[in-house]
């Protein structure tokens, strides 16, 4: 994993730190069973680096931002799509 860091932009790396962060927090508030956790992680990685992406081609306001990433935007998505996915059953 390690080699394939230096390929990836940073900006992606920071969104799916953010994801991860935001996965586990929203793990806390609406999560079920500790085997889930890792996959609330890795929907919150992918979520927010999604919802970077779309923000990226929208042109959306960035209020809070660290470099490159909209961290606003970017842990709305996370959350968005995790409380969905736990309505429909994760």
């Amino acid at each position: 994993m390690l080699p394939l860091l230096p390929f990836l932009p940073p900006w992606l790396v920071l969104a799916g730190l953010i994801g991860i962060i935001n996965g586990a927090a929203c793990f806390m508030l609406v999560g079920r069973d500790a085997s889930r956790l890792a996959w609330y992680a890795v929907v919150g990685m992918f979520a927010a680096s999604l919802g970077q992406v779309v923000a990226a081609g929208v042109r959306v306001p960035q209020p809070l931002e660290i470099g490159d990433v909209n961290v606003l935007v970017a842990s709305v998505g996370a959350c968005g799509v995790l409380v969905a996915a736990r309505v429909w059953g994760l």
